[in-house]
């Protein structure tokens, strides 16, 4: 039997290691920042600016894991049931974890109760584009040749993502019926869109501003609140007659149950990264709106969104 002595020091000691485990540096190696798309695509460039930019701060270096799949939900899942440590963090969008997390099942996580999230980065805008040389000019075109020929044009986009959700209201109001066909991140889709599988392609901006500016693709609307400053010739599709104002939130997450003061450490370093000129520089020019926003905040714009996008909110529609 253990004396009473023996189990007084024990106790002593597991209270020494804990106080320690608390007062130690963090980081002392390197992290993980796992984005939830395939190299390639807007999100992934996003990862790599916040990852260098992050690496100021932390003093370590900031390795970008690309989990893709799922809708985006895989590389979610990859953080979430990460050991929460601090040394695993992910960056991704509202879509997947507020609209995509309905659809694929065996998740172990769903409302945004179930993972941390540590702040808000920026706010993307998200378009419709159509090949350049289409014949079709404007919005209005596309429209009415859909309802002449249902089924016959195909878009591009991200399956069960914040753009698939989307497009399907977007549908929906215009009353029209083109093929939507799903790819795992933005890479695929403009890859896609590229090789004339699809006429058209609905992604963030981010991942279509390159084919734009070589003229293989010809922006048609865009779906934020508000025409985008660096290109105000695109107009919104609320404009045009179609009430549908969306747009893809960047955050940067963890596990539940870090430790408060490593959870403090990280949120600090996102708040320095978001403030780098570097990292705005990259972020500007694909025309995110750059923004910290404190994770309650955020978690409170996803719980909202989560909650609208349920199956039995849709079906109450």
């Amino acid at each position: 039997m253990r004396s009473i002595a023996g189990i007084a020091f024990a106790s002593f000691a597991l209270a020494n290691s804990c106080a320690f485990a608390a007062d130690e540096p963090f980081p002392t190696k390197p992290v993980t920042l796992t984005v939830n798309y395939g190299a390639g695509g807007g999100s992934d460039a996003i990862a790599r600016a916040l990852g260098r930019a992050l690496e100021k701060p932390l003093k370590q270096p900031v390795t970008i894991e690309n989990v893709a799949g799922g809708a985006g939900t895989r590389g979610v899942t990859a953080v979430v049931t990460a050991v929460a440590d601090g040394y695993q963090i992910g960056v991704a969008t509202n879509s997947p974890m507020t609209i995509a997390v309905h659809s694929v099942k065996g998740l172990s996580w769903g409302d945004p109760g179930t993972y941390d999230i540590l702040g808000g980065i920026g706010i993307v805008y998200n378009a419709l584009c159509i090949q350049a040389d289409s014949p079709l000019q404007k919005l209005d075109d596309v429209v009415n040749y859909a309802r002449q020929n249902p089924g016959k044009l195909k878009v591009a986009s991200i399956a069960g993502g914040i753009n698939h959700y989307t497009w399907d209201a977007f549908a929906k109001k215009a009353n029209i019926n083109i093929r939507f066909v799903p790819y795992s991140g933005d890479a695929d889709g403009v890859a896609s869109f590229l090789g004339k599988n699809t006429e058209l392609v609905a992604l963030t901006w981010p991942g279509l501003k390159a084919q734009v500016e070589v003229g293989k693709a010809r922006p048609l609307a865009v779906f934020g609140p508000e025409r985008m400053a660096t290109n105000p010739n695109v107009p919104t599709f609320k404009e045009l007659g179609y009430d549908v104002v969306t747009t893809s939130d960047y955050v940067v997450y963890a596990p539940k149950g870090i430790p408060e003061a490593r959870r403090s450490v990280l949120i600090e370093a996102i708040k320095q990264a978001v403030s780098d000129p570097d990292f705005r520089l990259v972020l500007v020019a694909q025309n995110i709106q750059v923004k910290f926003t404190d994770g309650e905040e955020m978690t409170r714009q996803f719980t909202e969104v989560f909650r609208g996008t349920a199956p039995s909110a849709q079906a109450g529609k």
